[in-house]
């Protein structure tokens, strides 16, 4: 059974607490660290403290479906996140392959499918000995929001904040040219749907660090795409699909709970 509202209000201390630890040590949100690759690329991660968020939609929001009730989530532990989407550079440098339809070096990479990303994961975990991973729902959404309640973050104004239906011209566009959220997250909304690591699941109640079932048909995409109408790319949509599904309008993104420090350069 989840916690309710009034019990995650008597906790919030706790979160408040681990937060101070983590700004005493230096670390807020907000704050940017770059990692190395394996092939030699870059990444820039951004921190998100702990915290407590309202994740999906009202019922007066516009445009929302059935999947969205809206919930407290509480993130108990905090975590860097890609400050874009991944690129087709950084894909390459790992991957030594491109499956994209739109082609840049700075455009995210897409036509990848859930198992792509994991084996994309593994490879820096291996290669690079960063534990990076996907993010959860959860975190994805905490990390769009960045404090926002609205159903666009930011400034509210999707064609200043994403590539989407209206503006894109039916192809991607390379990334982090648009208006960061907040935290200084870019495209959040728009240019490709991002993988996340959780099956899909139906919020039934106020939560703790949630991960979703331990399995499942289909796995959780988040964010809006150069596809997509307004309605669709909102902070709360929400899109399930088979894992092994590969299509253009289907990227990711990196989280990571820690960051080690890379004493040598990967091998290129």
């Amino acid at each position: 059974m989840g916690l309710g509202v009034a019990a995650l209000a008597l906790t919030a201390c706790a979160a408040d607490a681990t937060a101070s630890a983590q700004g005493a040590a230096g670390r807020k949100t907000g704050d940017v660290k770059t990692i190395t690759l394996p092939g030699g690329a870059t990444m820039e991660m951004i921190w998100c403290e702990p915290g407590t968020f309202k994740m999906g939609s009202p019922p007066t929001e516009t445009g929302r479906f059935e999947d969205e009730a809206q919930h407290v989530v509480k993130i108990t532990r905090g975590f860097w996140l890609g400050k874009y989407e991944v690129t087709q550079r950084q894909w390459e440098s790992v991957m030594h392959s491109n499956l994209s339809r739109f082609k840049g070096p700075d455009h995210p990479i897409e036509n990848i499918s859930w198992h792509d990303c994991m084996t994309f994961v593994r490879r820096v975990r291996s290669e690079a000995k960063i534990p990076v991973r996907l993010p959860t729902e959860a975190e994805w959404e905490y990390a769009c929001r960045a404090g926002s309640e609205s159903a666009i973050s930011g400034n509210g104004k999707l064609p200043d904040m994403a590539w989407y239906d209206d503006n894109s011209e039916c192809q991607t566009h390379e990334v982090g040219t648009h208006t960061p959220n907040a935290w200084g997250f870019f495209d959040m909304h728009g240019n490709v749907l991002e993988w996340c690591a959780d099956w899909f699941s139906v919020p039934t109640g106020d939560v703790v660090d949630p991960k979703g079932p331990p399995s499942g048909s289909f796995k959780m995409l988040r964010g809006g795409c150069w596809f997509f109408y307004e309605r669709d790319c909102r902070s709360a949509y929400r899109l399930k699909r088979d894992p092994t599904l590969r299509n253009c309008i289907f990227g990711f993104r990196l989280a990571c709970t820690d960051i080690p420090e890379q004493k040598t350069k990967p091998a290129q």
